[in-house]
């Protein structure tokens, strides 16, 4: 048989295929024994897929919840064929959070191209990330916080004469919709430094550039479609289903073309905001003018940090780096604050609505502190426990974030080499499952602000609670959050009541798919104007 015959024989191209495939499904296979050899218990993984396959049509509450009542407080999960340790119990999220940090310093690798967007926070690594983090935490200490809060208190007016409007026309509310206009206003203030209408703009270029980012596409298909006028225009987005999917499966592959699929991404709405932040930052410069926003109070603390060079004191950052690292910020501001905020909101009217005595308890708690401060302020707010205590329970019922990850950065051993995680596997608390346990939680589908009194509190591990995170790399912008969600609430409901209409579900519900930000379906509420109050 010539050489030319042999290589076209049917038989040696069925050889190879199959060499192939079985090449192919040992390299991707080859990791799954990672937790059985540990003893670690876990669902069966699947090739390629590892245990995510059919996920893009699963409700991830559930879902969660189901996988922790099924292996266990810690089990091994495999996102493709990379291992992922899933824990709930709390002596391991303390060593993996706190005491041994320092093999966890990392998130989950998701490869960016664009330059500005490497000074997210949420994607650097080591010591860059050290550096950042700790030059803009000074920008969220509560002093700094208290300057912007007057900004707050200007956006949460212009929510309340919404409020007003709805109450007026038919006593009904989609509540998602009004909290995502007020958080948008508090973002356009506080992180670009501009007033928007975002009620009477619907053509302004900030709030269609907005859009395209904050709004997430639907998860019930790869390819988002906005809900905007045109309902022509698709996009695709770093934290879209497609993107985010990929980059959980496949990370090698997207880190070695990330170049190729940032151009399917909705960079030129991106690119918008960092050349108006450019603009922003330029004219600033070349003002006196007190601002009291977040681009004006991370400039001063991003310029203040310094560091040791030739026993010389210098600073950290250039001219360049400083204003790269503030476009950063500030456009992960909108990314991370936009959506989460907006959500609370809505999920603690929905709770408000549906408990109805706990409503009138924090309006009576509200009253009472109008009358010693005489205005919803910074200090007002921080003097009201039982506000607290609502906030704190609505962020454990409705998690902003599903689940918690952080990435193994050096070899690690837990209890004498029980349990063994090597550098670049995953370790994933699921937030929402934690947060519904009954060991640490009883009677966790009901809604009861006095889990969160001094004495009951007490009774509970601190890390049992991962609504912000955990650790040096929790979210940076708690503070301003709560501060955002407390001004909102004490000022809203002095003013309106809530309560459920014909529309109103019994329990949210959230959409099915592959996300991490639980997004209500339907939040339809009832509102009135309160009669006795006289503002």
């Amino acid at each position: 048989m010539d050489l030319s015959a042999f290589l076209s024989s049917p038989v040696l191209w069925v050889v190879t295929i199959i060499s192939a495939l079985y090449i192919i499904y040992k390299h991707v296979t080859a990791s799954f024994n990672y937790f059985s050899n540990q003893g670690i218990p876990g669902p069966q993984p699947n090739p390629i897929f590892g245990n995510m396959w059919g996920i893009w049509k699963a409700n991830l509450p559930d879902y969660d919840v189901d996988l922790v009542r099924n292996y266990g407080k810690i089990f091994g999960y495999f996102d493709g064929s990379i291992p992922n340790l899933w824990v709930t119990d709390v002596d391991l999220i303390k060593a993996i959070f706190i005491k041994d940090f320092d093999h966890f310093v990392d998130r989950r690798s998701m490869e960016i191209k664009l330059k500005v967007m490497r000074k997210w926070m949420t994607l650097m690594k080591g010591q860059e990330w050290k550096d950042v983090r700790s030059s803009v935490t000074p920008a969220f200490t509560t002093g700094k916080i208290k300057r912007m809060s007057s900004l707050i208190k200007d956006c949460v007016a212009d929510l309340c004469d919404r409020l007003t409007s709805a109450t007026q026309i038919e006593e009904k509310i989609d509540a998602k919709l009004k909290f995502s206009a007020f958080t948008m206003d508090v973002i356009a203030r506080c992180a670009f430094g501009f007033k928007i209408d975002t009620i009477g703009s619907e053509n302004d270029v900030f709030i269609r550039n907005a859009r395209v980012i904050v709004n997430p596409p639907t998860t019930r298909s790869p390819v988002g479609l906005l809900p905007c006028k045109s309902y022509k225009q698709f996009y695709f987005f770093p934290f879209s289903f497609l993107n985010l999917f990929c980059t959980v499966i496949f990370p090698n592959f997207l880190s070695t073309f990330g170049g190729v699929f940032e151009r399917l991404f909705s960079i030129k709405e991106m690119k918008f905001f960092f050349n108006l932040l450019e603009d922003v930052l330029r004219d600033r410069s070349q003002s006196k003018e007190n601002y009291h926003d977040f681009i004006e109070i991370a400039n001063e603390s991003i310029s203040e940090f310094t560091k040791e060079v030739d026993g010389k004191t210098v600073p950290m950052w250039t001219r360049e780096e400083i204003d790269e690292i503030i476009m950063g910020q500030s456009t992960l501001f909108m990314l991370a604050g936009f959506d989460t905020t907006a959500t609370t909101l809505t999920n603690t009217c929905f709770q408000l609505a549906r408990n109805p005595d706990i409503q009138e308890k924090l309006y009576d708690t509200v009253i009472t502190k109008m009358e010693e401060y005489g205005e919803v302020c910074h200090d007002m707010v921080q003097d009201m426990p039982y506000l607290e205590m609502v906030i704190q329970e609505v962020l454990r019922f409705y998690p902003p974030l599903l689940r918690v990850e952080r990435q193994c950065t050096k070899d690690y051993s837990y209890e004498n080499g029980r349990i063994q995680m090597k550098k670049g596997q995953l370790v994933t608390v699921p937030a929402y499952a934690l947060h519904r346990m009954e060991e640490y939680y009883p009677d966790p589908e009901k809604f009861d602000p006095e889990r969160w009194n001094p004495e009951n509190k007490a009774k509970r591990s601190p890390y049992t609670f991962m609504a912000f995170g955990m650790g040096p790399r929790n979210c940076v912008g708690m503070r301003f959050a709560m501060e955002e969600m407390k001004i909102a609430i004490a000022t809203v409901i002095q003013k309106f009541r809530f309560f459920p209409v014909e529309e109103t579900p019994e329990k949210l519900r959230f959409d099915d798919g592959f996300t991490q930000i639980l997004q209500p379906l339907h939040a339809t509420l009832g509102i009135e104007f309160r009669q006795t109050f006289s503002g």
